[in-house]
């Protein structure tokens, strides 16, 4: 997620957490877990690699207790009149134009194959 221009990171992680995700966990049906990962403290890290600055000053992940495929369930898992509150909302506080949606899946690896976890 990428906050709309001329907003602040803390004005813009502050209208996340307690206007717009209060609202999403009210409305959205079937979700079972919602996150919000902000970027942190990659400038050092960014420019000790040569890496260009995200586009973006959030990740979401949303869960969903559904099975079936994003076009088979979307309606369930998205109904017209919630992306209707939702988007509204966004308006407050995201660049919408600048945000995507992808469907993951995600490999974990076994704690005990770490190194850091050996003994």
């Amino acid at each position: 997620m990428k906050r709309k221009q001329g907003m602040s990171f803390e004005a813009f992680r502050d209208y996340y957490e307690n206007n717009h995700a209060p609202l999403a966990a009210d409305l959205c049906p079937h979700m079972v877990r919602y996150t919000r990962t902000y970027l942190t403290g990659w400038q050092p890290l960014a420019r000790s690699a040569q890496l260009p600055d995200p586009d973006f000053d959030c990740i979401t992940e949303c869960w969903y207790d559904v099975e079936g495929t994003w076009d088979e369930r979307k309606l369930d898992l998205l109904p017209a009149e919630v992306f209707k509150q939702l988007a509204a909302d966004e308006e407050n506080f995201l660049d919408r134009r600048a945000n995507r949606m992808v469907m993951c899946e995600t490999e974990e690896s076994e704690p005990g194959t770490l190194l850091g976890n050996r003994g």
